[in-house]
């Protein structure tokens, strides 16, 4: 470099940073944004440089696309920078700080609108159907999958209370932005949601209807009534990444309701989802969720499961309602339960509501492994009289393997006509650990608890409710239980009837049990915690009573 060229060199520089400067200012909020949105760590900054460079090479400003006199929002100047861009194969770009009024906008595979502080705000009084950006009208329609769509970076405001009644459902088709693919093909529409808020909608922020493959990461969303994101359409993948969701005033966080017939599947993965909202997850037959490392605090999580395949992992629920699972799995997963002062609660509720006879019985299937069940409120519990219950289960198969019932709680797991539960490596801190109660259309066939122990909250070690008075009768199996004396104890002797119990418990206790009130089941062993040389150390309950069994001594 010559001497001339290296001192006009630092003045060449600073006319291309003033030249650059409104691209470098968004490059630098994009990169803001994307660090702090939730699980932001895994979003680099080498992704922001690129969307940077991709914008210097390809972008085209609504600003090149004036608003006319005789328009009254911006929905057609937007329509028309979207239909040059898709002619043109440009992104469109908004301006940070922007904000436009508009009511429907058609948009199709291929195209990017990216806009990091921009926000768009529905025209007020528009009518039920109204979709702000929408594909209902250029459906992708091929047997390959097509380009994404892309919308990044921007907010989408419903304007809510401006658009008439909604509370009661009137304004329930009323999306942020819709994507639906036609079904005549095989070939899906893509698309992809990056870093978006979605607020005040009479209905829905992101709607995913029929063969559409959705990508929905780092956005957030608040007041959305049925849902900052909802499906209900087949075929559908759906990935959700880094999402977070507020209930404000109205609304749930996901409402995944797939109802198109014929039925289809749906891929669902959730990742990294914090949602301060209800959650429902209702998909048809053939499905697969998956939800790992994600936290919903208050609200209801909703699962609805017939024949196919739902895994919840590393993860914080409150209430949860596990419908007509027939394969449905909680790994690692912790309930923190909500009490109320005004009506009986139960914090995990599995259950069949229709379809009883499509499937045996005992493949409904719902399995938790390394779970916790704990009230939300455990640092300064709600006083209260009602019922709270950690774990109902009505009808199927229910299985807990190495699971956590902690204090607080009237009753660990309340066994309401479930055909087969098996406790293996359970822990019950609560008042009553297990509550039975046979139904005579429902059937309780097998109960085994294998290796379960009890805290000191624990009053009601087993409560039997009632009993099957028509073949198959119950059985009732405890194994591999070592507890103390005072933990031996059951209620409701006079419900047992036909119930039969196989039990080989070892009860310690402080005393020989022909001279002292020690309950057991007929089958259980009693071992003095100081046996006395030349004494009797061990004895076998040959009768089952509550409060004092008769025992006989093993020599």
């Amino acid at each position: 470099m010559n001497r001339r060229m290296a001192m006009l060199l630092p003045f060449l520089m600073l006319v291309f940073l003033n030249s650059q400067m409104p691209h470098f200012v968004q490059w630098i909020q994009l990169t803001q944004l994307r660090l702090e949105s939730i699980g932001g760590v895994t979003l680099s900054v080498n992704n922001a440089q690129q969307s940077y460079v991709q914008v210097e090479e390809t972008e085209v400003s609504i600003e090149d696309f004036p608003k006319r006199e005789t328009e009254k929002d911006d929905t057609e100047r937007i329509q028309r920078a979207v239909d040059y861009c898709i002619e043109k194969d440009r992104d469109l770009f908004f301006p940070s700080g922007s904000t436009y009024i508009l009511r429907s906008v058609n948009v199709e595979a291929g195209l990017r609108l990216v806009g990091y502080g921009a926000t768009f705000i529905l025209a007020d009084d528009q009518p039920k159907f109204t979709r702000m950006f929408t594909t209902q009208y250029r459906q992708w329609e091929d047997s390959e999958d097509s380009e994404y769509l892309i919308f990044e970076g921007m907010t989408f405001d419903g304007n809510a209370w401006k658009q008439g009644d909604f509370l009661n459902y009137e304004k329930e088709q009323q999306f942020g932005i819709l994507f639906a693919g036609s079904t005549a093909e095989a070939g899906m529409l893509r698309g992809k949601v990056l870093n978006c808020t979605f607020q005040n909608w009479c209905a829905d922020g992101v709607h995913v209807y029929t063969n559409a493959s959705v990508e929905i990461t780092g956005c957030s969303a608040i007041n959305c009534f049925r849902g900052g994101i909802v499906a209900s359409g087949t075929p559908t993948n759906i990935t959700i990444t880094d999402y977070y969701a507020e209930k404000g005033q109205f609304g749930k966080a996901i409402d995944i309701e797939i109802d198109t017939e014929p039925p289809g599947k749906t891929n669902l993965t959730i990742e990294r989802m914090l949602a301060y909202s209800d959650v429902d997850l209702g998909t048809q037959e053939g499905s697969v969720v998956k939800v790992t490392d994600s936290t919903v605090i208050g609200g209801t999580t909703v699962i609805y499961g017939f024949k196919n395949n739902i895994t919840v992992e590393r993860s914080t629920l409150g209430n949860v309602e596990v419908m007509n699972a027939t394969d449905c799995t909680f790994n690692n997963v912790t309930f923190a339960v909500t009490p109320s002062v005004t009506k009986d609660v139960n914090g995990v509720m599995v259950y069949v509501i229709d379809s009883f006879d499509e499937l045996p019985k005992d493949d409904y299937r719902t399995t938790f492994n390394s779970c916790i069940f704990e009230r939300a409120d455990a640092g300064d519990l709600l006083k209260t009289e009602k019922e709270v219950v950690a774990l109902n289960g009505y009808y199927g198969k229910l299985t807990l393997n190495d699971c956590t019932f902690r204090s607080g709680f009237t009753t660990g797991y309340f066994n309401f006509g479930v055909a087969e539960s098996y406790l293996n490596a359970v822990y019950f801190d609560t008042e009553t650990a297990v509550a039975m109660q046979p139904l005579a259309w429902a059937r309780i066939d097998k109960f085994v608890l294998d290796d379960v122990s009890y805290g000191e909250s624990v009053t009601t070690p087993f409560r039997f409710l009632d009993y099957m008075n028509t073949k198959p009768y119950a059985t009732v199996t405890f194994k591999n239980m070592v507890l103390d004396s005072s933990q031996a104890g059951y209620a409701g002797a006079d419900q047992i009837g036909t119930t039969k119990i196989v039990s080989d418990r070892l009860i310690y206790v402080g005393e020989d049990p022909t001279e002292a009130d020690v309950p057991a089941f007929k089958g259980d062993t009693a071992r003095l915690y100081a046996p006395v040389s030349g004494s009797p150390s061990e004895w076998v309950a040959v009768t089952s009573d509550p409060t004092a069994a008769e025992w006989k001594v093993i020599e």
